[in-house]
Parts: structure tokens; sequence; C-alpha cells
């Protein structure tokens, strides 16, 4: 998840052009296939000429991605464009690994962002996913699991903790947490937004933002109340 995170801050310098749903589903390669195989996500982004929503009804989630915002990937055998196509996991694409004593599945969904300017100080990049992981009964147990694994430190950035709370959001119960990314070079902040979905199943919102914008929290918040449907 890391290396998720890192990504979203190259796509920075991310150039592209209008195009169709079923163009931007064609370069993108229509499932995860394009995640971690050399082909950076810059390369294959493209800027959305009109507002897209996608649907698992597994996962029972619905997500818009408003029109201009950049989309980078989208993984079409966990969401698709027509409601009623994903109705159980026997079709979606999930990893499964461990973690110390941590048993989990990952459900990759897409990623996205408004990303005009390689300067802009209004960078936001949305990464999402659903995660199962057993033995967490409650967001509380899942947050636990998420910061040992999902923000492990390395030699060149480190992690802290700068605000935590609960929210309401649609009607599901979100734990909102926020994270100072400390680098050698520039330090950036990520967002996280976490609920539970369905027994055992959490859902996951990462943002990355420039700590210069001091409108990004509340910009977050707005997109994501916006943006997603639980049903």
């Amino acid at each position: 998840m890391k290396r998720l995170v890192l990504v979203l801050l190259c796509a920075l310098s991310l150039a592209g052009c209008s195009k169709t749903v079923a163009e931007i589903l064609g370069d993108l390669g229509g499932n995860s296939g394009n995640a971690g195989s050399g082909t950076s996500r810059e390369d294959n982004a493209v800027k959305l000429n009109k507002e897209m929503r996608y649907y698992n009804d597994y996962l029972g989630i619905s997500y818009r991605i408003p029109k201009n915002w950049w989309l980078y990937e989208v993984n079409d055998e966990n969401f698709s464009e027509t409601k009623g196509d994903i109705t159980d996991d026997v079709s979606m694409d999930i990893a499964y690994g461990d973690f110390g004593t941590y048993n989990y599945s990952n459900v990759w969904l897409m990623t996205f962002g408004n990303l005009e300017k390689s300067i802009t100080d209004n960078h936001l990049g949305f990464d999402l996913d659903a995660r199962f992981v057993k033995g967490a009964e409650n967001i509380t147990s899942f947050m636990k699991y998420f910061e040992e694994f999902m923000l492990e430190p390395t030699e060149e950035e480190d992690y802290s903790l700068t605000n935590s709370e609960q929210l309401t959001i649609n009607g599901k119960a979100f734990e909102l947490r926020d994270y100072l990314v400390d680098r050698k070079e520039d330090d950036y902040q990520i967002i996280t937004l976490s609920c539970q979905i369905k027994e055992g199943y959490f859902f996951n919102i990462i943002v990355d933002y420039w700590p210069e914008n001091k409108k990004a929290k509340q910009a977050i918040i707005d997109s994501v109340s916006k943006s997603i449907e639980f049903y």
C-alpha cells in the first residue's frame, strides 16, 4: 500500500486528453493488470470528459468520479459501470496474503485525482480498496492492522498521526486519520477514511495532499460525501 500512496505523488506530472468511457477502460487495461507490471500510472492516466460512476453490488458500494478529474486505473473485475454486474466474490479479483498474525484479502478498486498541474497546491490523489482481515471484528481492530501493515516506515520516510476522529458519511461510521509523512526532500499528508461495509470487509479511501493545501481536509470529506453511496 505504501507503493500505492507514493505513486500518487508521482502522478503530479500527468498530462492527457478527454476520452470516452470505453477508450478509458481500454487504455487502462480494464483490470488490475497494469498494477505492479512496470507501467507507471502517469503513463496511462486520462482526464474524464464526463462524470463516471462505478458499482459493486457484493460490497454494496457505488462511487462517482467527477468530470475533469484524472483516472489512473480501475479494476473492472471489482467495479462495474453497470449496477448488478458484481454480485458475488467469485467474480472479484481478490489478492490473499499474510502479515504477521494477520490473514487478509485485498480487493483493489481504483485510483484517481484532480491533478491539473505539477506545482498545484490543490493536488488530491485518491486510492480505493476493500479488505477482509481475519480476526478484525470492528473498525478499531482493523485500524490496528492498518497501521502495522499499511503504514510501515522506511529508511526514506516516517509516518506520524496528527489527527484522529470519527464521522458519519451517508449513514456509515468512518474512522478518519491524518498522517504526516516525513521525508528528506519534502513532507506530505495522508488522510485515510475507513469503515466496515459488511461482516469482515473494511473499505478504505487513502488520499494524499500537500500540507500547504489548508482546505484539503474539508475538500476530501466533501468529495467523498458527494461521491460514495452504500446500498
